[in-house]
């Protein structure tokens, strides 16, 4: 017995050494990411579909679900803590999916509320709120409005109370964050778009006030192209299969979306064709995703209304149609789509042949059981930067590139699964109790 405690006493040394090592990253894992990471002009830390449980988990586990609520609350934080002090961002935005059910009552809406407001530190443990230089915002999902077939007027009522506008624009420049047209170099415009009510939406009035929003975009893009643009939306744009993760699936019910991983293909073509976004981010699929689009017109492979003497052939042609036309000639857009742009997920590109490309950024979730990962989405001048735009990969999902004397920047900073963090905590506590002990034990 006595070999065996002086065994142990040897190894505790090592295990000590790890354990510390542990924590050390696990506290400062986000500083230690953010010393390799070079300065940004403008500076967005985005976080995926936290998806915050409540109720509903203390009724299917009513013992062991009120820790799981605790731990994950304190795991979300720590993420969101750790980055925002690490990497000082303009801009803090969450992807949507902010709860784990659109369905939730009142009162536990908005308990959820508070709990969020801790974890995403917008207020410390004493409700007083937390100063910064950052500015919040929110993009809605299907766990916060439903999809277009769920959406009713108190998820929408509810949701503009707590976060904010589901359609809204703004312009940053590299000298402060602004909402005015101030007309200085390295101006960018931004703006966040209700995805979930773009396509078949059971309200109408939903679906024609976002494409209104659109409608509104395209003009001012028409007349100041020169002006990059970022666009924030939950669901991401139509791909084919093997791009991202999840295959094109949309389930309808009554003619509504019931369910979707991509926007439509039609709506997906409005988007790239009529907006032009220089960068696209969005969540929802959890697992996160880098792709390009590459734009071109059809001129010479127009595609054919049916049921009327008209051709799409051109981005005008496209930008140019009602809302109903988009309706009733979605099949004809989709051939359309896939004549004009070509979708690929992370090689090098350079744009000579296209008119234009986008970058679409999906984000991981920032869930623990997704590493707790925070989007790092950076600009800056580069006025070495190719003006036709070039993309480099850097990984799955870390990218740089480089259009019209700006640079652009995604990296993922990934906390660890929650189940590691678990056990280091409960590491923690034990050693805390055993070490010291074994110590005194064996002299």
């Amino acid at each position: 017995m006595h070999g065996l405690l002086v065994l142990l006493r040897r190894l505790s040394w090592p295990y000590i050494v790890l354990l510390v090592a542990a924590n050390l990253y696990f506290y400062n894992y986000a500083r230690i990411a953010s010393l390799v990471h070079p300065s940004a002009d403008i500076r967005f830390n985005i976080y995926g579909d936290p998806q915050i449980e409540g109720d509903a988990k203390l009724q299917r586990q009513p013992r062991i679900g009120r820790y799981d609520l605790l731990a994950n609350d304190m795991y979300i934080h720590h993420v969101y803590r750790s980055t925002i002090d690490a990497f000082n961002p303009h801009y803090v935005v969450t992807m949507g999916d902010i709860f784990s059910s659109q369905w939730v009552n009142r009162q536990e809406y908005y308990r959820r509320i508070h709990r969020f407001k801790w974890i995403s530190r917008q207020i410390d443990s004493n409700n007083n709120t937390i100063e910064g230089d950052h500015i919040y915002y929110f993009l809605a999902g299907n766990h916060d409005i439903g999809y277009g077939g769920e959406t009713q007027k108190y998820h929408i009522t509810r949701y503009l109370n707590n976060f904010g506008l589901l359609n809204r624009k703004w312009y940053v420049d590299f000298e402060r964050a602004s909402d005015e047209h101030t007309g200085k170099p390295g101006l960018h415009k931004v703006a966040i778009l209700n995805a979930m009510n773009l396509d078949a939406t059971r309200n109408e009035e939903y679906r024609r006030e976002a494409w209104g929003f659109i409608r509104d975009l395209a003009a001012e893009r028409a007349s100041r192209p020169e002006i990059p643009f970022i666009l924030f939306l939950h669901i991401p744009l139509n791909k084919p299969a093997g791009v991202c993760e999840p295959s094109p699936v949309t389930r309808l019910k009554d003619g509504f979306v019931a369910y979707q991983d991509y926007l439509s293909p039609a709506t997906s073509a409005f988007l790239l064709h009529c907006l032009r976004p220089t960068v696209i981010l969005n969540g929802h699929d959890h697992n996160g995703c880098l792709a390009t689009h590459l734009v071109r017109n059809a001129t010479h492979l127009p595609v054919h209304l049916s049921d009327s003497d008209k051709y799409l052939q051109s981005s005008s042609d496209l930008c140019s149609m009602t809302l109903e036309e988009l309706d009733m000639h979605s099949s004809e857009i989709e051939a359309f789509a896939k004549r004009t742009v070509l979708t690929l997920g992370s090689p090098n590109i350079t744009t000579a042949d296209h008119l234009w490309s986008t970058i679409e950024i999906t984000a991981r979730s920032t869930m623990g059981a997704y590493g707790g990962v925070t989007g790092i989405f950076d600009i800056r001048r580069n006025h070495a930067a190719n003006r036709d735009g070039i993309f480099h990969p850097r990984g799955m999902r870390e990218m740089s590139a480089s259009a019209d004397g700006y640079e652009y920047q995604y990296r993922e900073v990934a906390l660890g699964h929650h189940i590691a963090i678990r056990v280091l905590l409960i590491a923690d506590i034990v050693s805390a109790v055993v070490v010291p002990a074994l110590l005194l034990l064996v002299k």
